[in-house]
């Protein structure tokens, strides 16, 4: 099946045969053998290109199906067989954010025999744990992730920006405001050392968009940020996923596709926990927004 669907693929024997790492008489001795044995003609040949039979192409569609269905049931059913099967994913964030917290609680439900172990830190140090092999997989930011030859990634969403501003204030009335409205404001910004990467990325993109981040007031972490937002000394810059309800401050989206965060599933190549490819699945499958 999987030397049929090269074959679909590429609509070329050598090609194919190439990718199984076989020889293209052996490639055309498995074709000729599989369409004996379904007793169906998948493919029409000639000295100048291949070609799918209605009947060929409907097949593509199930081996496809079947190979998928094959793969997620072998590595379930080692989890089942591991009866220590253990998922380590980390994030940073609110506990709300993306949902996430639902959305993991969710796939234990589908997998209770895999124990989950959550950890919330910094993009930085926990991109470097996922790289040291400490930690399965992590909700990063892109920009952490780039150039990053041991990383694999999965992209999951972009998040455009809102900012935190006191419940007493003037924008809080607003649900969307313009950079040119919000950039007399002072802009509070956690330093996020650990992640510096992403950090210049976000002050770019401000500064871009008309922040004056020049004069930006930093601190060490993101929850002062907000105290210090929910006290009027200034507006927090913040993805639109980490609002949360019922919080001490008002969120005011930022009307600007300048400032933005692009989010990924990432984990190590090197990494052959075998749950992990359950998680990206499973993550694949939803809606992320």
């Amino acid at each position: 099946m999987k030397c049929y669907l090269s074959v679909a693929k590429h609509l070329n024997f050598s090609m194919a045969a190439k990718e199984m790492f076989i020889s293209q008489p052996a490639m055309s001795t498995k074709m000729n053998l599989l369409e004996k044995k379904l007793d169906v003609k998948l493919l029409k040949r000639s000295r100048q290109k291949v070609e799918l039979t209605e009947a060929g192409k409907y097949m593509q569609k199930e081996f496809a199906y079947l190979i998928d269905h094959y793969e997620k049931a072998k590595i379930q059913a080692q989890n089942i067989a591991n009866k220590n099967a253990y998922l380590s994913i980390g994030y940073h964030g609110p506990a709300e954010w993306a949902n996430i917290n639902n959305r993991i609680k969710d796939f234990h439900k589908l997998y209770p025999h895999i124990e989950l172990n959550v950890v919330v830190g910094g993009w930085g140090p926990l991109t470097r744990d996922v790289i040291n092999g400490k930690l399965d997989l992590l909700f990063d930011e892109k920009s952490e992730t780039d150039g990053i030859s041991s990383l694999e990634t999965v992209f999951l969403f972009r998040d455009y920006a809102a900012v935190a501003v006191s419940k007493q204030s003037p924008i809080a009335k607003y649900q969307k405001a313009s950079p040119e409205f919000l950039k007399t404001e002072n802009v509070i910004m956690s330093n996020n050392k650990s992640a510096s990467i992403s950090l210049k990325k976000i002050v770019e993109r401000l500064t871009s968009a008309g922040f004056d981040m020049e004069n930006a007031n930093l601190v060490d972490e993101y929850e002062t940020t907000i105290a210090m937002a929910a006290t009027g000394l200034g507006i927090a810059p913040i993805p639109r996923s980490f609002k949360v309800k019922n919080s001490s401050v008002t969120y005011v989206d930022i009307d600007s596709e300048k400032v933005y965060q692009d989010f990924v599933l990432t984990w190590s190549k090197y990494n052959f926990n075998p749950s992990i490819q359950l998680f990206r699945d499973y993550c694949l499958q939803l809606r992320w927004e």
